[in-house]
């Protein structure tokens, strides 16, 4: 098992590839956005009928894509804070963050937000920018300056690759204009690069500077890593049993996780796949990595898996997101549940991993800390409680401002991030745009035949 290393992969995953290098502050960035001259605090009628929340939600939440963007580049800003005596503006951005964006593009034209003339000439932009930048054999490095569009660190990440990969993709199928300028894009970006055979996975990623991948994998299906696997597949970049080694649950060797899995061996196109499962007071789930929501869920804003693999994902999505519920609700008494990985209210430029501890492999803490993002992420999963979370949510004194909800709140101290991650907020448009337009981004993504292709993958898992 030295070949794969998945508390180092999926700690990185986030240590890395969520929290970020910061640069040095550019102080010129503020002048080269679209605006930024946002009100700290709004009111929104929790009370309200559905459609008109979460239409204002939705609103309110572009305004961070509408403003936050360098005019010059196209690259949205990661993160801003937004305090009432400190604000800072950062220039920096992630391929992640640039992937979600084109799908922002495309739900804000579908909402009436913007023109088509206006996403279209955005989205070219952005487009070529992505020509312009630095890369290694065509993947993307993980996070670029927004004013210089210089590479912040020589670091490719596999899975914000998969989300630049499934951005391009919607994009391509929204705005045919484009489809000439994203295919060479999408063909250069050629995850075998990224695929150790022998394990069978995908790296966590490569160090240009040291020339080496990462020591470690992206081990566990039930992770966000799992939508790049399936792009690759898709794309023909990687073998088509790269899908049946990832793990279900960790080995049952492995005694450090959390318990040890039940289940049997299934052979898969020729590969022994251990279909396990963890169990706690007769409900049985196949872990994420930490137990968060959002490892489960944010594949979900591409592929429909309660429709595409009933017995398998979808099943195991909804699995999980009862437990957080009963977990916050019922266990820790908390008002509200949502329990991912997040801006800290305690640090205002501080980012952790949260989690349900027992949910996942290994687990991440739980500090009483809420994201509201997870609520949007469970609307195709169970849409009255997540729109009741979100009321809820909307109760709590100055947690909402001029582009939504802020990104967290210590249900414990009250106390409140006064961030807006590019992530979250994009996470949260493209779920509302799923919901409001009938699975608008999911069809577009599904819609390409390439990845058509391939829902046996998603079909014929069954894991109980």
């Amino acid at each position: 098992m030295k070949r794969l290393l998945p508390i180092l992969a999926l700690l990185c995953l986030w240590v890395i590839a969520r929290a970020g290098k910061n640069p040095l502050p550019e102080p010129d960035q503020q002048s080269r956005v679209y605006r930024f001259k946002p009100v700290q605090f709004k009111t929104i009628d929790s009370y309200s009928d559905e459609k008109p929340l979460l239409n204002q939600i939705a609103r309110d939440t572009w305004g961070y894509f509408r403003d936050l963007v360098d005019k010059q580049t196209g690259m949205p800003l990661d993160n801003v804070l937004i305090g009432s005596t400190y604000t800072k503006v950062n220039s920096y951005t992630s391929t992640t963050n640039m992937g979600l964006y084109l799908m922002c593009l495309v739900s804000a034209e579908d909402f009436g937000y913007i023109t088509r003339t206006e996403s279209l000439a955005r989205a070219r932009r952005l487009l070529s920018t992505l020509r312009e930048v630095d890369h290694w054999e065509g993947q993307f490095f993980n996070y670029y300056e927004t004013i210089t569009t210089d590479a912040s660190s020589r670091f490719v990440s596999s899975v914000d690759n998969g989300w630049l990969a499934a951005g391009l993709i919607v994009a391509r199928q929204a705005y045919p204009e484009l489809e000439s300028e994203i295919d060479p894009m999408l063909r250069q970006m050629d995850f075998s690069k990224l695929f150790d055979p022998e394990a069978g996975q995908l790296y966590l990623g490569y160090d240009a500077d040291k020339k080496k991948p990462s020591d470690s994998h992206y081990g566990l299906l039930c992770t966000e890593p799992r939508l790049a696997s399936y792009i690759g597949i898709a794309k023909g970049d990687l073998p088509h049993d790269h899908w049946y080694r990832l793990f279900r649950t960790l080995p049952l060797d492995w005694d450090w996780q959390n318990q040890k899995p039940k289940g049997k061996i299934v052979e898969k196109e020729g590969v022994p796949v251990f279909y396990g499962y963890y169990e706690r007071n007769k409900v049985r789930w196949v872990p994420s990595w930490g137990g968060s929501l959002f490892e489960f869920l944010m594949p979900t804003l591409v592929l429909d898996e309660g429709r595409l693999s009933p017995k398998g994902l979808g099943a195991n999505n909804k699995i999980a997101l009862d437990a957080q519920i009963r977990y916050a609700l019922e266990e820790r008494r908390y008002p509200v549940w949502g329990l991912s990985p997040c801006a800290t209210p305690d640090d205002p430029l501080g980012y952790k991993e949260y989690g349900v501890p027992y949910l996942g492999a290994k687990g991440y803490r739980d500090d009483g800390v809420v994201t509201p993002h997870v609520s949007f992420l469970a609307l195709s999963v169970d849409a009255p409680r997540a729109i009741e979370n979100i009321r809820r949510l909307a109760r709590f004194r100055n947690f909402y401002g001029e582009y939504g909800f802020y990104d967290s709140i210590n249900v414990k101290t009250g106390r409140i991030s006064p961030r807006y991650l590019a992530l979250d907020q994009a996470m949260t448009l493209v779920a509302l745009n799923n919901y409001l337009n009938n699975g608008a981004i999911q069809k577009r993504f599904w819609s390409h035949s390439l990845i058509q292709a391939q829902s046996r993958l998603l079909r014929d898992e069954v894991f109980f």
